[in-house]
């Protein structure tokens, strides 16, 4: 009796060890801290916050290494040329976009069109317009809902005129209104996919506006102001403060211009990056 109970607790002991050997495992801690480190450092990009984005982006580089998560790597140095392309640092977002292109090459070749993405932004803050131009037109089918359209229009318009700044104008049409308050009622909805495409397009709409000296500007600085707001986003709110002080200014509005620059450099004494 004894001998058939031993047998069964084996036997039971067997059946479970067989029942976790045949079971796929994979871990995933790692990858979860890559991710982590990532969203992290992109919302310190986005704020302006560069200094905390690049070290935090590292440190998701390292773990995504460990995990060897190639997109996620693939991502990391191209946001890392980004951000020192923003910072005037041309040699060191080269070296980090050149490695990107290299992992590109050897390992994930499929995901070329969305890198192509990212780096438009690093070739426009380099002051490659025109190579940043043609990479756009030769990628424009990445760009599939109504809202990528609108940014992808957008971008072009941007990159048009730095190219050519002796022929180029700043009058404002139709569309650009129907696109921001497109973008801005998708927002408010909570609809709106992508939030840097509205943050984009908001502060080119409001430098449009201003340069044109429009007064539809007033009611655009509110919704971008309460955007960013919502966002917690200080360095875009102050910018906005920045081109309500020269709209005021073109205008001949000295006291509301001087108001809104005062408020524009209070915010950015505070910001810490």
């Amino acid at each position: 009796m004894k001998h058939s109970i031993v047998i069964t607790i084996l036997l039971i002991f067997l059946v479970a060890c067989s029942h976790v050997t045949n079971e796929k495992k994979v871990n995933n801690e790692v990858n979860k801290l890559a991710l982590t480190w990532y969203q992290l450092a992109e919302k310190n990009r986005v704020n302006h916050e560069f200094s905390k984005a690049l070290k935090h982006y590292e440190l998701s580089y390292e773990f995504a290494l460990k995990r060897n998560n190639l997109r996620l790597q693939l991502f990391i140095l191209a946001r890392q040329a980004s951000v020192f392309s923003q910072l005037g640092k041309k040699a060191q977002s080269l070296v980090k976009l050149s490695s990107a292109k290299e992992l590109l090459a050897h390992e994930i070749p499929e995901t070329s069109e969305e890198f192509n993405i990212l780096q438009i932004t690093v070739l426009k803050h380099l002051g490659q317009h025109e190579e940043a131009l043609e990479l756009l037109n030769s990628n424009k089918t990445f760009f599939k809902t109504e809202e990528q359209k609108i940014y992808a229009n957008w971008l072009q318009q941007e990159l048009e005129t730095e190219a050519d700044k002796q022929n180029s104008n700043s009058d404002l049409s139709s569309n650009l209104d129907n696109d921001f308050n497109f973008l801005y009622t998708l927002y408010e909805k909570n609809k709106l996919a992508n939030l840097e495409i509205l943050t984009y397009v908001g502060i080119r709409y409001l430098k449009l506006l201003s340069d044109n000296q429009k007064p539809e500007l007033q009611a655009a600085l509110r919704d971008m102001l309460r955007f960013f707001s919502e966002q917690e986003n200080g360095a875009k709110t102050a910018q906005c403060y920045k081109i309500a002080a020269n709209y005021y200014g073109s205008v001949g509005a000295s006291d509301k211009a001087n108001y809104f620059s005062k408020k524009a450099k209070e915010i950015e004494a505070y910001l810490i990056n």
